[in-house]
């Protein structure tokens, strides 16, 4: 009797350039990639974004800062790592 095979994770591997082939990694999705915020947390500042800020959208990041779930420095290598992910999706 063969034993089911684990999937092969590797927490060093980022699953956005695969999951966002169309060079459209979002923000808030780097942010929880590296941990910086939770998905509840996520969750909560789209919801603030999309409830108070209908016309005159505020950037998420500006959010999420306001909200005390990141710091500058934390937005601003979230904002790299996109960019970074964007560069490499574009090159395939």
């Amino acid at each position: 009797m063969k034993t089911p095979k684990k999937p092969k994770s590797n927490k060093n591997e980022s699953p956005a350039p695969h999951a966002e082939p169309d060079n459209h990694t979002l923000l808030g999705q780097v942010m929880v990639e590296l941990g910086y915020i939770t998905i509840y947390q996520l969750d909560e500042a789209l919801q603030i974004q999309r409830a108070e800020f209908k016309n005159d959208v505020k950037p998420l990041g500006q959010v999420l800062l306001e909200l005390g779930y990141c710091t500058p420095n934390q937005l601003i290598r979230a904002i790299q790592v996109q960019s970074d992910y964007r560069k490499a999706a574009a090159r395939k």
